[in-house]
C-alpha cells in the first residue's frame, strides 16, 4: 500500500462512522460512553474503538483496532504501533483476543510478529487481524483538553501512517463529592460557630484546595482542605460568627482547579437565636438626714458596667433632674437641694442598653428637716415690762 494511496485516502474519506458519546467535554464518568470509527485505505479497511473516551484518572481505557482485507491479495501485518497520550500507562496487549507480548515507550505501544505472523486475505477465512491494547490513565494527564489517538501499522503492501486518525479522548476532571459536617445546636447571635466540610477524591487522588461556606447565597468564609487519614479524603474547617438570629441554610463547595471538579454540598438549616440580655443590678446610696437649702449628693452603681444606658433619679415620683449616662466603671451620681422637710424616697432607674436589661434600685429614705441656723428672736433687753428708768429725776417729777 503506498504512501500516496494512504494520503489520498485520508483525505478523501475522513471519519465514516462515530457512536453516539464521542463528544468531548468534561463530563463525569458516570456519562462516559466507547467511541468507534471506521475508515478505508484502497481494499483495507480498519474500525478502530476506544473502551472510553471520557475518562478520568486511574482508569482503565482499551483500543481496538480491527484491520481486515475486503479484496485483493493477501497482506501479512509485521508490526501495529498504538498511538495515545504520553501521559497513558499500558497495562497489556492483545493480539486477536490472545495476550501478545507489547514494547512501551512515551505515547506508542507496539506489537511485533514475524514476516508471515499475521496474514490477512482477501474474501477467503482469517480476512481481519484486532490488535487491542489497554491503559491505565495516570495523574499527569491534563484534564479537559482533546487530545488525539491513532495507529500505524507496517506490511508487506507498505505501511500506514494514522497517528492523529482518532478517535479524540478527553480525560476528565476528578470527581469530588463534598458533604456539610454537623453544626452544634443552641447557637446564638455572636457565638462562635465550627463549620466543616468533608471533601472525597473520587479517583483516589490526594485531595487538596479549598472549601467555600455559604449562608444562603452570601459567602461567609474560605478554608483549605486538611488531608485525612486517607488521602483522597480531607476536611476544611471555618469558624463562623453569625450576626443575625433565625433560619440559615448553610452549604459548603469545593472550589474546582485545573484536575479537580466542582461539587456543593446539601443544604443544611441551623437555627441561630438571640443573645439574651445581661441581667443587671441597680444600687442606690446617700445620706440618711439631709436639711433645706443643703446641697446633698446621690450615687447610683449598675452592675455589670454596662456599655451605655442612662439612669434617673427620682424623688418618689418625681423624676430628679435629667437623666445621667452611664459612665465605664457604671456609676453616675447627682447633687439635690431639697426645699422642704420630711421623709423623701430616693431612687435610680436604669434605662438598659444593647445585650444588658433595665434595673431599678431599691429606694433609699432621707430624713429632710428644716435648716435653723443664724438665731433666736431674743435680742437682748428687759424682757419684764420695766427698766431702769431715767436717772436725771429721783423725785418722781
Amino acid at each position: 500500500m503506498s504512501g500516496m494511496n494512504i494520503r489520498r485516502m485520508i483525505s478523501a474519506l475522513g471519519v465514516v462512522a462515530v457512536t453516539v458519546g464521542f463528544t468531548l467535554a468534561a463530563v463525569d464518568v458516570a456519562s462516559a460512553a466507547p467511541a468507534t470509527l471506521s475508515w478505508k485505505d484502497g481494499k483495507t479497511k480498519f474500525t478502530r474503538t476506544i473502551s472510553n473516551v471520557n475518562p478520568r484518572v486511574n482508569e482503565r481505557v482499551t483500543t481496538s483496532t480491527k484491520i481486515e482485507r475486503t479484496g485483493g491479495v493477501v497482506e501479512y501485518i509485521r508490526e501495529v504501533t498504538d498511538i495515545t497520550p504520553t501521559c497513558w500507562s499500558l497495562v497489556s496487549a492483545k493480539v486477536d483476543e490472545e495476550p501478545y507480548s507489547a514494547g512501551d515507550t512515551a505515547g506508542a505501544a507496539q506489537v511485533k510478529g514475524g514476516p508471515t505472523q499475521w496474514p490477512i486475505r482477501g474474501l477467503v477465512s482469517r480476512n481481519s487481524r484486532t490488535f487491542e491494547f489497554t491503559y491505565r490513565i495516570t495523574d499527569s494527564c491534563s484534564r479537559t483538553v482533546p487530545v488525539d489517538t491513532g495507529v500505524t501499522y507496517d506490511g508487506t503492501l507498505g505501511k500506514g501512517n494514522y497517528k492523529t486518525k482518532g478517535p479524540e479522548v478527553t480525560v476528565v476532571k476528578d470527581p469530588t463529592t463534598t458533604e456539610f459536617g454537623d453544626v452544634p445546636t443552641g447557637m446564638q447571635v455572636g457565638q462562635s460557630v465550627p463549620l466543616t466540610a468533608n471533601v472525597t477524591n473520587g479517583a483516589q487522588q490526594i485531595v487538596s484546595g479549598d472549601v467555600e461556606f455559604y449562608d444562603g447565597t452570601t459567602k461567609i468564609g474560605e478554608a483549605p482542605v486538611r488531608k485525612g487519614s486517607q488521602y483522597w479524603k480531607g476536611t476544611a474547617a471555618l469558624d463562623w460568627t453569625p450576626s443575625t438570629e433565625g433560619t440559615h441554610s448553610l452549604s459548603a463547595v469545593y472550589v474546582e482547579t485545573s484536575k479537580v471538579a466542582r461539587s456543593e454540598s446539601s443544604k443544611r438549616t441551623v437555627q441561630i437565636s438571640s443573645v439574651p440580655d445581661a441581667e443587671t443590678r441597680t444600687v442606690v446610696t446617700g445620706p440618711a438626714t439631709a436639711q433645706t437649702g443643703t446641697e446633698v449628693s446621690f450615687e447610683a452603681q449598675v452592675s455589670p458596667a454596662p456599655e451605655g444606658g442612662i439612669v434617673q433619679f427620682r424623688d418618689g415620683d418625681t423624676d430628679l433632674g435629667i437623666p445621667v449616662p452611664v459612665g465605664e466603671n457604671g456609676r453616675v451620681s447627682i447633687t439635690r437641694t431639697f426645699d422642704s422637710e420630711g421623709a423623701h424616697d430616693i431612687t435610680a432607674v436604669y434605662s438598659g442598653a444593647p445585650g444588658y436589661s433595665g434595673s431599678t434600685a431599691q429606694p433609699i429614705t432621707v430624713t429632710v428637716t428644716v435648716n435653723d441656723e443664724g438665731g433666736g428672736a431674743d435680742d437682748g433687753g428687759n424682757t419684764d415690762g420695766g427698766g431702769t428708768g431715767s436717772a436725771g429725776n429721783i423725785f418722781g417729777f
